[in-house]
Formats: C-alpha cells, sequence, structure tokens
C-alpha cells in the first residue's frame, strides 16, 4: 500500500504528525500549521494523499517535512471507505517508520491548538503512549506513540493494512488502536482538559470546546464552521 509514497520521513526526536486527502489539506491545514507552531513549537509533518500540484507547490514553501502518495485505483476497488483509507495511512506509515524518534504526537488535521500545554501535561503527553478515552475507547483523534512501544506501532499498522482490505469498517485505525493498546500501560489524557470528543451543537458546545488545549471539529455544525485561517494567513 505504501511502496510508492514520495519523501523523506523526519528524522526529529519529536514531532506532530497529521495526514488527509487533498481537500482536507486544503481546506484545515493552514489552521492546523499555525496554531500548532504558535503554541507547540513542534516541527510538523503531513502525509498528504493525492495532492494538486497547488498542494504539493505548497508543500514546498512551507516550514514542515511531508510525504505524499497517488492511491492506486485498484486500491479504491476494496470494501473500505476512501475516508477510512486515508485515516489509517498516517498510523500505518507511524508504525513502519517509528525508528530514530522518541514520540510522535498524531493529530487530525482538522483540530487545532487553542493553548501551550504546561510542563506537567508535556510529560504526560510525551513520556509514553498517551491517549484520551470516550464511551470505553481510545481516541485516534489526538494521541502519542512512543519509541518504547514501537513493535506495538508495528503491529497496529500490519492490522490496519489487513483490515482495510477486508472489511468495510469505518473508523479501522481507532478499533485497532484500542484492540491494541487498550489492556496496556498508557497515559491518559483527560477528557474536557486535552480535547473534548462530544459533537459541537450549540454555543455552549463551542465554548467548551475552547476551553480545551486542543480543539477538534465535532458534528456537522462542528465540519461547517468556517476555517479562519487562508493560505494568504500562513506564517
Amino acid at each position: 500500500m505504501f511502496k510508492d509514497v514520495i519523501g523523506d520521513w523526519p528524522t526529529n526526536e519529536r514531532f506532530i504528525l497529521t495526514s488527509c486527502d487533498d481537500k482536507y489539506f486544503d481546506r484545515y491545514f493552514p489552521r492546523f500549521y499555525n496554531s500548532y507552531r504558535k503554541h507547540w513549537q513542534l516541527p510538523i509533518h503531513v502525509h498528504v494523499i493525492d495532492p494538486s500540484d497547488i498542494s504539493l507547490q505548497r508543500l514546498e514553501d512551507l516550514t514542515v517535512t511531508y510525504t505524499y502518495c497517488t492511491t492506486d485505483p485498484a486500491i479504491l476497488k476494496w470494501p473500505y471507505s476512501y475516508e477510512t483509507y486515508c485515516q489509517a495511512q498516517r498510523f500505518i506509515l507511524l508504525g513502519y517508520n517509528l525508528l530514530e524518534n522518541q514520540s510522535v504526537i498524531v493529530a487530525d488535521v482538522d483540530s487545532y491548538a487553542l493553548r501551550e500545554p504546561n510542563q506537567k501535561q508535556r510529560r504526560t503527553l510525551e513520556s509514553d503512549m498517551a491517549f484520551t478515552e470516550y464511551n470505553g475507547r481510545l481516541m485516534a483523534t489526538f494521541c502519542n506513540f512512543h519509541h518504547g512501544r514501537r513493535a506495538l506501532a508495528r503491529e497496529s499498522a500490519i492490522k490496519m493494512q489487513k483490515l482495510i482490505q477486508q472489511s468495510d469498517t469505518i473508523g479501522v485505525d481507532q478499533l485497532v488502536i484500542k484492540e491494541t493498546f487498550k489492556s496496556l500501560p498508557y497515559n491518559k489524557l483527560k477528557h474536557q482538559e486535552w480535547i473534548r470528543h462530544f459533537d459541537n451543537r450549540t454555543d455552549i458546545d463551542a465554548k467548551k470546546h475552547n476551553q480545551c488545549l486542543i480543539y477538534h471539529e465535532k458534528g456537522k455544525r462542528g465540519k461547517i464552521k468556517t476555517v479562519e485561517t487562508a493560505w494568504t494567513d500562513i506564517r
């Protein structure tokens, strides 16, 4: 699935990883890029699926490392959705490449950082595998993968590759992460302190979302929320 990935995996000790298709890259990445650079001050690596020529030029102009790939038409005949395929790619790439890196923060591209974590919060996030929990699930929206668990990260990548070829299950990445790590020790990121997994349906929901470290677009209201950061605002 990843034999035609173009670009180099970063060698940074710590960095933030996201992946998306071209549509989400165009709509959400400027805000993602500006917010995490401002509040987290960590290198960013983005993997883009089926990027346009315009997106490739933008990647060249940004202070990021990046990889990209073009989807083989044969893959689109598999039973999963294109969305599921895109969601799983970051974890599959991470599973095969988590070698020199100490820890890699994985974040959805439609999330953005609202504020800087304090030292205690950073230690909680970066010292081991770290997840938020919601309704008994380990959430893939925002999490940390640690070098000490690289064998399990690779195991989860292999599972995802197999599952998306055999099933039309939505949220394959989240399902495999739960199966792989749920029974093992990991650092818990407090729900509604780090990120809020409820749908953003009302102004009250939006206010509570804005009190977290990370804001994530949830529900129809969240997804149609105006993205204020345009490509002209990249800093």
